[in-house]
């Protein structure tokens, strides 16, 4: 995952003749990796390598506005880890996807989301652009094979396209145009990208149950047509509809599946009665 992130992020910077993003790309990923090293050792007095902060540094140098001023560098991974290391349910748990907490945190200030690193990526006479993707949908196809994450990805475009056609219609386009209107918005880099990278990230998208993770991905859906209608209906242009849909995916769901998976560990975890004829006295309510 980190080769194809930062090759995308190469990728991109030298298609679009942006080399400073590039930098600025990698300062952000150092960044988020000594934040959460740092953050990590004092609590726990360990040091690891930082895979996952990498990633998610990646995450956020493709994703987030391209030439934010200094402070904002500083800001977008320290908010990030923020969120992957105090808003947790159990240890080993963080409840949102943290580049894109970070980028909504943001949002509320300045704009913050752009999708400069993968949103030029689709099929036209623009042979790099075409280029970008292919990659983005074969790499994404590989990613979604290889961590099994089909029954999250899938709901999750099949529920976006149809609620944005039944969108596009109430708001009146005849049903001939809707499958022209809505399949460019669906084959694009922004939404193959979302899907296969940030939708799919392993920690908040595990839950106990398979049905659990296909509701899951048909939330994020939902969530992201809605804020679509309601970015335009408030006229607020810093809302991201496909970043603030992932957050409130990710809470509703955690809130309604994890508990579910604490219980069953409870379960799992209590003493086994014993067989002896002792243990049976003790433990059987008719003694």
């Amino acid at each position: 995952m980190v080769v194809y992130l930062g090759g995308l992020l190469v990728f991109s910077s030298v298609a679009l003749g942006e080399w400073e993003r590039l930098w600025r790309g990698i300062f952000i990923v150092l960044l988020y990796a000594v934040f959460d090293l740092l953050w990590t050792y004092v609590r726990d007095k360990t040091w690891y390598l930082p895979v996952s902060s990498m990633i998610s540094g990646l995450i956020l140098s493709l994703v987030a506005i391209p030439e934010p001023p200094f402070r904002f560098i500083i800001l977008l991974p320290f908010v990030a880890v923020f969120s992957k290391q105090i808003l947790r349910l159990g240890k080993p748990r963080h409840i949102f996807n943290p580049a894109s907490f970070s980028m909504a945190i943001i949002a509320f200030f300045v704009p913050s989301v752009s999708w400069w690193g993968v949103a030029w990526g689709r099929i036209s006479s623009d042979m790099l652009a075409s280029i970008l993707f292919v990659i983005t949908l074969a790499v994404g196809i590989m990613i979604l094979w290889r961590q099994n994450r089909w029954h999250v990805a899938l709901p999750f475009l099949l529920s976006y396209a149809v609620l944005l056609a039944l969108l596009f219609w109430w708001n009146g386009v005849v049903l001939a145009r809707l499958i022209g209107v809505v399949s460019p918005l669906i084959l694009d880099g922004t939404v193959l990208f979302f899907a296969t990278v940030m939708l799919i990230e392993p920690i908040t998208s595990s839950f106990p149950y398979l049905r659990d993770r296909v509701w899951y991905g048909v939330s994020v859906g939902f969530f992201a047509v809605l804020m679509t209608y309601l970015s335009g209906v408030v006229s607020w242009a810093n809302i991201d509809p496909l970043i603030f849909g992932l957050l409130l995916g990710n809470l509703v769901a955690s809130l309604l599946f994890l508990p579910q998976r604490r219980a069953r560990a409870a379960i799992s975890a209590a003493p086994r009665q014993s067989a002896s004829p002792k243990s049976a006295a003790i433990y059987n309510p008719s003694f």
